[in-house]
């Protein structure tokens, strides 16, 4: 029976101190550990969420807070695995500790072997429904991106092919009586406009990419990647801003996979030289942290955002409201970036400030050795 090699933590509510003392004995002879003891709901719910234990043994009849309540309170507040302990079992019972969120019953007196029972039914019962909340908000969340997916087609793949349909029915309509002028200028906008539409397909084709394939992490070339998004990728924005980039002489090691990262900088570079100063001044640069993960980031001399704007910068085929003249993206490139990384085991942020320019980072892990590579799935 003995369980202490799997080091699981118990806490154990009940107000009765003799009830109390034989469980606590019924649990260190099971091989579990007692992290703690409470004698009331709101010491029980306290002791949950500051212990973190991997199981709670509660008695149903309790001071403050009987044991369901304090169940119900503990599955809001922080999560944890919860048996009720009873005197006797009634559906009434068993339907209100169900909807509380019990894992298990045990009826008093308990014995060792229905308590190692109950424990290994609680914490089996409490990982499967995590997963179904696990999956149940997965799938809100992707249902909303659908929706929001649905609106960006309709709006931003529409709308320019509205403009396409226009003018080319008026080239093919006035085109004997339009003047050379007229008829480069018509054509250049189906042109640029076409583009666009390629551009936002292509995006979201990688945000369908970034969420349904599985890559293998390598150790990165970060400056030969970061070289070919400036010098070439948008070397032609770089010479129409005349901006100036600043870049690192060395890069730390990190893991990712490099055609990703490289759409990653893409998109905070030319974010800086669109939404830069004039000229746009644009600094990268990289701060190996404590927590084992390389932090990267671009700063430019812009602006800066709003905090109230901050907080929707990152989420998919959303915009922000002040400046949307001037802002003529889609939406698309900071939620992908935000994908990427995080598939890669990063995070992204922003800080900014009104007048003071903004910096944006992602992080990555660093290589822990020169074995085989893992994976992001």
């Amino acid at each position: 029976m003995a369980k202490q090699q799997e080091k699981i933590r118990v806490l154990i509510a009940e107000d009765d101190y003799l009830v109390a003392e034989m469980i606590k004995g019924l649990v260190q002879e099971a091989g579990y550990v007692v992290v703690g003891e409470a004698s009331n709901g709101e010491e029980a719910i306290d002791k949950t969420c500051s212990l973190r234990p991997d199981v709670v043994l509660m008695d149903i009849r309790m001071p403050d807070l009987d044991g369901i309540e304090a169940t119900h309170r503990i599955q809001e507040e922080c999560p944890t695995p919860v048996i009720i302990l009873t005197a006797y079992e009634t559906p009434e019972l068993v339907e209100r500790a169900t909807e509380a969120g019990v894992a298990a019953y045990l009826i008093k007196p308990p014995d060792l072997r229905e308590l190692d029972r109950s424990i290994g039914i609680a914490i089996a019962r409490f990982q499967d429904l995590m997963e179904v909340r696990r999956l149940n908000q997965e799938l809100a969340k992707q249902n909303e991106e659908l929706a929001a997916f649905a609106h960006t087609v309709a709006h931003d793949l529409q709308n320019p092919l509205a403009l396409i349909i226009g003018f080319a029915e008026a080239v093919r309509r006035y085109h004997p009586t339009m003047s050379k002028k007229e008829f480069e200028e018509s054509l250049e906008i189906i042109e640029r406009t076409g583009r666009k539409m390629s551009r936002t397909i292509e995006e979201l084709l990688l945000l369908a990419q970034v969420r349904e394939e599985d890559v293998e992490l390598e150790v990165l070339d970060m400056g030969t990647i970061v070289a070919e998004v400036v010098h070439h990728r948008l070397a032609h924005m770089v010479r129409k801003y005349q901006a100036e980039i600043l870049l690192p002489d060395q890069w730390p090691e990190a893991l990712g996979y490099g055609p990703w990262i490289e759409e990653v900088w893409h998109n905070y570079i030319s974010n800086a030289l669109h939404y830069g100063g004039r000229p746009p001044r644009v600094e990268l640069g990289a701060t190996v942290q404590p927590d084992g993960r390389v932090r990267f980031w671009v700063r430019d001399n812009g602006e800066g955002i709003a905090p109230e704007e901050q907080e929707h910068l990152f989420v998919p085929f959303r915009r922000l409201q002040k400046g949307q003249e001037r802002r003529k993206g889609h939406g698309l490139g900071l939620s992908i970036t935000r994908r990427i990384v995080e598939k890669l085991g990063g995070e992204v942020g922003v800080e900014s400030e009104v007048g003071q320019g903004s910096l944006f980072y992602f992080t990555l892990p660093q290589p822990k050795s020169r074995g085989p590579s893992c994976s992001a799935r």
